[in-house]
């Protein structure tokens, strides 16, 4: 399996390239159903990502200690 390296800021900056991606198709195309359908899953994917990587982040640290 090919492993993909990133950089740690771009890594850091990836949900809220998500984010911004996402509000701009609702804004752009958000009276078209393809548009807000596809601009809604975008925000999601970042809210579950920076989610996701403050639950592992807090238990890796609880580990830690």
């Amino acid at each position: 399996m090919l492993k993909i390296w990133l950089p740690p800021k771009l890594y850091q900056l990836l949900p809220l390239a998500y984010l911004l991606s996402g509000l701009l198709m609702i804004a752009k195309l958000g009276d078209e159903p393809l548009g807000l359908i596809s601009g809604l899953m975008l925000c999601t994917a970042a809210i579950l990502v920076w989610v996701l990587r403050a639950l592992g982040t807090r238990k890796t640290t609880a580990h830690k200690k």
